[in-house]
C-alpha cells in the first residue's frame, strides 16, 4: 500500500511557526497519531528515515492511522529562537518541557480538523513522551491514547548518571541545573546518540543488532534537521536545552513537571532493559499516579535497547509493533 507524505508548517497560539511531516495511505480508518521526538533530536530522524524498518510513521500510516511527526520548536523545520543564531551563552536554557506543549497542541487541533475525529492518540520518545503526556493532562477531552516510549516522570530521584553532583548539577548551587556548562542551546556531533546507542548494544557485532544502513540515514537526519550544520568542521547540529534542564529536574531532583492522575485515556509505557532513561521505579510512581486511566500497559520490553525503533526487527521491533498495534485497537 503507497504511502504519502506532505510537510507543513502551523502556527502555535503564542506565534511560533513548527514544521509538520503527515503520512498517511489510502485507509484512514484509524486513530490519528501525532509523535513527539525527544530531548536532543528532530523528528523526522526518529519517526520517519528513509531505509526498511526505519519509519515507525510508515508503519502507522500502512496500518490505518493518519501520522503527524511534530518538529518542537528549536529544532528541525521549526523556527528557532534568535539566540540560536548567535554562538552559545551560559544563560537560561531554551524551550522548556511546558512550551513545547503548545506546538503540539497546534499540531493536535490541525490533525483533529483534518480527520474529523474528535481525539487523537499521541506517542512521545523520551522528554518527548513527559511532553506529551503532561498534554493528556492539560488537555484530556483531545487525546485518546498515550503511547510513552523510554518516559521519564519525575516519580524518584535515583537516576544512575543525572544526579546532584553529576555534570547536570550547578556545582556553586547544588541542585540547580548546570546553567553555566550547558547554556541556553547545544552543538552535538552527529556520532554522539550513535556511541550512546554502541554502549547499550550487548554484543560486539553491533551490526548483527542493528543495520549499518540505519546508522548512515540516521546521521543524514540529523544534518538535514538543521541548516547550518554542515557549516561546520565537523558537522555539528543545534539543539535547545530546555528539555535538558527539564530531565534533570526529572532525574536528580526527582520532581515531577505534571501529576498523572490528570491522564483519563489508556496508556501504553515502552521500558526496554537496556534504556538507562526509562527506570521500573519510575515507571512504578507512575503507574501508581494513572488511577484514572482506564487502562494501562507496562511493557519492561526484555533484551532491548533505547532505540529498539531502529533496532533490527527481530531485537524489540516486531513486539513492538504488535503491542501496539493491538493497544490502539
Amino acid at each position: 500500500m503507497g504511502i504519502t507524505r506532505r510537510d507543513f508548517h502551523l502556527r502555535t497560539a503564542d506565534g511560533i511557526t513548527v514544521r509538520v511531516r503527515e503520512l498517511r495511505s489510502e485507509r484512514t480508518h484509524r486513530t490519528p497519531m501525532l509523535l513527539l521526538h525527544g530531548t536532543r533530536i528532530p523528528g523526522i530522524s526518529e519517526f520517519d528515515l528513509p531505509v526498511e524498518h526505519g519509519s515507525l510513521a510508515a508503519d502507522l500510516a500502512a496500518a490505518g492511522h493518519v501520522c503527524y511527526i511534530l518538529d518542537a520548536r528549536g529544532f528541525g523545520g521549526s523556527e528557532r529562537p534568535a539566540e540560536m543564531e548567535e554562538p552559545p551563552q551560559p544563560t537560561r536554557p531554551l524551550i522548556r518541557t511546558m512550551e513545547i506543549t503548545r506546538d503540539v497542541d497546534a499540531a493536535v487541533d490541525h490533525l483533529r480538523a483534518a480527520t474529523g475525529q474528535a481525539r487523537v492518540g499521541l506517542l512521545g520518545w523520551g522528554v518527548g513522551a513527559t511532553c506529551t503526556a503532561m498534554y493528556a493532562a492539560l488537555h484530556p477531552e483531545k487525546v485518546s491514547h498515550l503511547v510513552l516510549y523510554c518516559m521519564i516522570y519525575g516519580g524518584t530521584a535515583d537516576h544512575a548518571s543525572i544526579t546532584i553532583g553529576s555534570q547536570w548539577d550547578d556545582p556553586d548551587q547544588p541542585g540547580r541545573f548546570n546553567q553555566k556548562r550547558f547554556g541556553n542551546y547545544t552543538f552535538n556531533g552527529i556520532d554522539m546518540l550513535e556511541h550512546h546507542w554502541d554502549q547499550q548494544i550487548p554484543i560486539a557485532d553491533k551490526a548483527a543488532w542493528r543495520d549499518p544502513a540505519m546508522v548512515v540515514a540516521f546521521r543524514e537526519a540529523l544534518l538535514d534537521g538543521d541548516p547550518a550544520s554542515r557549516e561546520h568542521d565537523p558537522p555539528l547540529y543545534r539543539s535547545p536545552n530546555g528539555m535538558l534542564e527539564d530531565l534533570y529536574l526529572m532525574g536528580a531532583k526527582g520532581q515531577k513537571l505534571f501529576h498523572a492522575s490528570q491522564i483519563y485515556c489508556p496508556v501504553f509505557i515502552v521500558n526496554p532493559e537496556y534504556d538507562g532513561l526509562c527506570r521500573d521505579t519510575d515507571m512504578a510512581v507512575f503507574c501508581e499516579d494513572l488511577y484514572h486511566a482506564p487502562e494501562v500497559v507496562h511493557w519492561q520490553a526484555k533484551g532491548c535497547t533505547h532505540y529498539l525503533l531502529l533496532d533490527r526487527p527481530e531485537r524489540g521491533r516486531d513486539e513492538f509493533l504488535g503491542h501496539m498495534d493491538r493497544f490502539l485497537g
